[in-house]
């Protein structure tokens, strides 16, 4: 009952109660009706914005691949401080991509959820550093390659934690 009033929901009203078994029936299947049409509607919604954070995160990838390569491969910058450094480039463009766009999110403290965003990103970063790590200190594979499959679990994951824990209200028309 809380969890309604917080959520601007009202429990259910009834002008009156069932009289028959027909009619509580009817009741139901209403009702179920109405649950069955928001599921429907949160799962839409949901695959667009999974298909919008494809499209629009492929930006942010390419901001991070192509600093990684420029810090590591052009500056020669050590692959850990190039990772760092691109990380930092990409999380501030997915910031403003993810809300604006992925996810539509309006708040009047977007500050705050900046705050959240790095730091559900620096769970994601420490996932793609020690699997940089483990591939190329361990097992001596190529940088870019390494940096490429870290990468790209990490960016799982941050559509995830975005999801749940940043952008948790959408404010989708």
């Amino acid at each position: 009952m809380l969890k309604m009033a917080e959520s601007g929901k009202q429990p259910l009203q009834h002008q009156h109660y069932p009289t028959s078994p027909a009619e509580y029936e009817a009741e139901l299947t209403e009702t179920e009706a109405e649950y069955a049409a928001e599921i429907a509607e949160l799962k839409q919604q949901s695959r667009a914005q999974a298909q919008r954070y494809l499209v629009w995160g492929t930006v942010s990838v390419i901001v991070n691949l192509s600093a990684f390569y420029l810090f590591n491969h052009v500056l020669n910058v050590e692959y850990q401080i190039a990772n760092l450094l691109a990380w930092i480039l990409s999380v501030q463009v997915a910031f403003w991509i993810d809300r604006m766009i992925v996810f539509k999110h309006e708040s009047d403290r977007p500050f705050h959820e900046m705050l959240k965003f790095y730091g559900t990103r620096v769970l994601t970063y420490i996932l793609e550093a020690v699997i940089l790590w483990l591939l190329v200190s361990v097992l001596t594979v190529h940088p870019t390659i390494a940096k490429i499959v870290g990468h790209g679990l990490a960016v799982v994951g941050n559509f995830f934690l975005s999801k749940l824990i940043v952008f948790k209200h959408p404010v989708e028309s």
